[in-house]
């Protein structure tokens, strides 16, 4: 939960100083980005509404694509470390 709170902490601080850095140019990118990131939301929601059982993102790629959707989705989700 700490990790969470300081993460939407550092957001919150650095948000100004890019809008100061970016003007009004910056400010509109960032809305954009605000409004896609809402609406890519509520897509996915429709998409978890669609069908009794979906809980995942797998499971979404699979209810879309079948078994393969499922597997890049997966294989998308994996956290590569790499030294």
């Amino acid at each position: 939960m700490f990790c969470v709170n300081l993460l939407c902490g550092v957001g919150l601080l650095s948000t100004p100083y890019a809008v100061k850095q970016g003007g009004w140019a910056g400010l509109s990118i960032l809305s954009f980005f605000c409004v896609v990131s809402f609406y890519t939301g509520i897509l996915l929601r429709c998409c978890l509404d669609s069908k009794p059982g979906l809980q995942s993102y797998p499971d979404i790629g699979q209810a879309a694509f079948g078994i393969i959707g499922r597997l890049v989705v997966s294989v998308s989700l994996i956290n590569i470390k790499v030294l």
